[in-house]
């Protein structure tokens, strides 16, 4: 059995601590790109990404029967296809947790202690001890997916003494949120409560731009926004707008509609924007956390049972 792994992450460990119980039963393969795969797709049975994969591929890989994502997002794969071939995905569901939660504390107190000031003021020199802070204390944060990441976020969140409002598809309470809402009044109620925003949520036609100048308007002026999701959740023309005219004091964003961010984009140079390359996912332990994901569904596609993150193919997630 041949697994095909195309990955520019180093996944030397991955390959190098199989289970022993299937170590035998396959071949492990792991090419930096799909160039270099080119030449072992025709017999991969599995094929291991990191969330991105070549349309194209489709047409080598005749024997193809299951694909493991590391990532949780599965937007840049060609799900049409798949489900044409009744392919079963899987993905990295529960990797982000820790890297992510702690991404969002971070840029959260970068805001209320206003340390990129602080950054400026020591290239340039300058000594102020008059500078104003806020903090966290009695914030209210509210947050648009409430699902594992959401709840590591909520829970480090009230750590703080933050309140903590959740936003899910079903309304059912969760744990370590406050308060969960659903619908779009409940949409309109945590937007307006929020003093930070969090977006959480996948990339599907649902939420294609499900935050633009409407939502904006309903946010208040002093809110926060904050994106480790996917950049087609925002519209960004009307971010923009929002940031320029102050009818949001500010944003943090990980992710962007196109990437790398063009050069000639407003976001680079914009006083109230804290701008990331898409990392807040990343740590120095994200294999060893997707390892265990990866080795149970190997045994159970072995065995002929059920896998553990399978994606709904049609849904997006």
């Amino acid at each position: 059995m041949n697994i095909v792994a195309i990955s520019g992450m180093d996944l030397s460990q991955l390959r190098d601590n199989l289970p022993d119980e299937v170590r035998s039963r396959i071949k492990f393969i792991w090419c930096k790109n799909t160039k270099a795969a080119n030449e072992f797709l025709t017999d991969a049975e599995i094929l291991l990404t990191a969330g991105r994969l070549d349309p194209e591929i489709m047409e080598r890989t005749p024997k193809l029967r299951w694909v493991q994502s590391l990532a949780a997002g599965i937007d840049k794969l060609p799900l049409e296809a798949f489900i044409k071939r009744n392919i079963i995905v899987t993905n990295g569901k529960g990797v982000h947790t820790v890297q992510m939660s702690e991404f969002t504390i971070g840029v959260m107190l970068q805001r209320v202690r206003n340390t990129n000031k602080f950054l400026k003021h020591q290239h340039e020199k300058i000594w102020d001890p008059k500078l104003s802070f806020d903090e966290l204390y009695g914030k209210t944060v509210g947050i648009l997916g409430a699902g594992a990441i959401g709840e590591a976020v909520a829970r480090k969140c009230q750590a703080f003494d933050m309140r903590v409002i959740g936003f899910n598809r079903s309304g059912a309470a969760q744990p370590h949120f406050n308060e969960i809402l659903t619908g779009d009044n409940g949409l309109i109620t945590l937007l307006q409560k929020s003093d930070f925003i969090v977006l959480l949520l996948p990339s599907t036609p649902k939420t294609h731009h499900l935050i633009k100048r409407e939502q904006f308007q309903q946010m208040k002026s002093s809110a926060f926004l904050i994106n480790i999701a996917r950049g087609d959740v925002i519209d960004e023309e009307a971010l923009i707008e929002a940031l320029k005219n102050g009818t949001i004091s500010g944003a943090a964003l990980d992710v962007f509609e196109q990437e790398p961010l063009p050069e000639t984009s407003p976001f680079w140079t914009m006083d109230n924007v804290i701008l990331t390359p898409h990392i807040a996912g990343a740590t120095d332990h994200y294999i060893e956390r997707a390892a265990p994901i990866f080795y149970h569904n190997l045994k159970q596609y072995i065995a002929g049972q059920p896998l553990m993150n399978v994606v709904n193919l049609r849904e997006g997630y």
